[in-house]
């Protein structure tokens, strides 16, 4: 619904794409001011609304971005909300907080990705509720109850999606997150008690130190699918494939540091004194070091009495997870990175099933900046400012020389 030629030429060339792409797409443009009725039919609040209409619902949107009309398409194709529980109980990150530690920008996120949230406190429950589509365990600082680990256990037995962001430990005398490590040892994953550390010099990037890795290089998966920009994880822990014997569950690899990082393993030193040292002698682990995998396995959960069947090209009963080493990244205080953003709401759409929202996401202009490490960094810098006048300088010296 429009109002004068400036609105329709500002939504025209948009649009035009979305008809073009789709014949099953048709576009038809009113003036709200000269046909009211019409507008209060599809109660239009704005001038400059977008109303989509498919088997019998509408949506509104009133933007003219290409991610705004693409999740106004498709929340209305899709006709059903997918529902996010935040998982609390442990001292979780919360959806609520608007401190730099919060989630309150992330969870807006997920809501203009149509996914509706909630929070979850499992000791008060019998089961995961039967309309979860995706867990989150954002940062526990205790590890689960045994009957809390069960409940996770039935509801990945039944086709189950879960997004573990697993901090390292704070102190050297933490406790550790036995339970939920051995959960994630059952699915082939290993989770490292230690801190990765990056002596690269790209934190400096962000006015960071060693203690927060910055990774550039990501692995093939549907998660990462044409993912290229940076992202960084304020004190993370080590997160890989297991070895050996896993019952045949194969978790892969989704991100990883640079060469020069490692899993410091002595985090008594690190704390108390923020020194770090490579020592693969006391159990340290070199770089590239792996910070997130996922994971995923068939599953034929009953369907509920008197459902009717699932056609044929829905999405297949799958159990998945994802795991990251660290919950900061996704914080409002790193959200300004910039692959933090992204790379959490690709891997909620992956667990969902929900592969189309990876593929549409508009992806920012391509990064053309070069990542130096401080040693290439000097080295620029001597040359472009000795090296370089100094060789003219020598240079024009001759020149005079010889002149003479």
């Amino acid at each position: 619904m429009f109002a004068g030629s400036d609105d329709f030429a500002r939504f025209r060339e948009r649009l035009d794409e979305y008809q073009y792409a789709s014949r099953q797409v048709s576009v038809e443009y009113i003036d709200a001011v000269k046909r009211p009725a019409l507008a209060n039919q599809y109660n239009i609040q704005a001038l400059g609304t977008v109303v989509f209409e498919y088997d019998g619902r509408t949506e509104r949107v009133t933007s003219d971005g290409e991610q705004e009309l693409t999740n106004g398409l498709i929340k209305i194709i899709q006709g059903t909300q997918h529902k996010v529980y935040f998982v609390q109980g442990h001292g979780e990150k919360s959806t609520d907080g608007s401190e730099r530690s919060g989630y309150s920008t992330i969870a807006a996120a997920l809501g203009s990705d149509n996914y509706g949230l909630d929070k979850l406190v499992l000791a008060q429950q019998k089961e995961v509720p039967a309309d979860a589509s995706v867990l989150v365990v954002a940062g526990p600082k205790t590890d689960f109850f045994p009957a809390e680990v069960d409940m996770l256990k039935a509801y990945l037995a039944r086709g189950g999606k879960v997004l573990f962001l697993l901090d390292p430990p704070d102190r050297a005398d933490s406790a550790p997150l036995t339970n939920l490590a051995a959960l994630l040892a059952e699915w082939g994953i290993e989770l490292g008690n230690n801190v990765v550390v990056d002596v690269s010099g790209m934190g400096q990037l962000f006015g960071t130190d060693a203690s927060v890795p910055v990774a550039a290089k990501y692995q093939q998966h549907a998660i990462t699918d044409r993912f290229n920009l940076i992202t960084a994880y304020p004190l993370a822990r080590s997160v890989a494939p297991a070895s050996g014997e896993t019952t045949g569950r194969s978790a892969q690899t989704l991100v990883e540091t640079s060469p020069s990082s490692w899993a410091e393993t002595d985090i008594q030193r690190l704390t108390s004194s923020g020194q770090v040292a490579r020592e693969l002698d006391k159990g340290d682990k070199p770089g590239p070091v792996s910070l997130a995998v996922a994971v995923s396995a068939p599953s034929a959960p009953a369907a509920p009495p008197g459902e009717p069947p699932k056609p044929d090209d829905a999405p297949k009963p799958e159990t998945r997870i994802a795991v990251f080493g660290d919950s900061d990244f996704a914080t409002n205080g790193w959200l300004g990175i910039p692959g933090n953003r992204d790379l959490f709401l690709n891997a909620v759409n992956w667990l969902a099933q929900q592969e189309n929202m990876i593929a549409i996401r508009p992806r920012d202009p391509q990064d053309r900046r070069v990542t130096l490490t401080a040693d290439q960094e000097r080295r620029i810098f001597w040359l472009t400012v000795l090296i370089v006048p100094g060789m003219i300088l020598l240079a024009g010296v001759q020149a005079w020389w010889r002149r003479r």
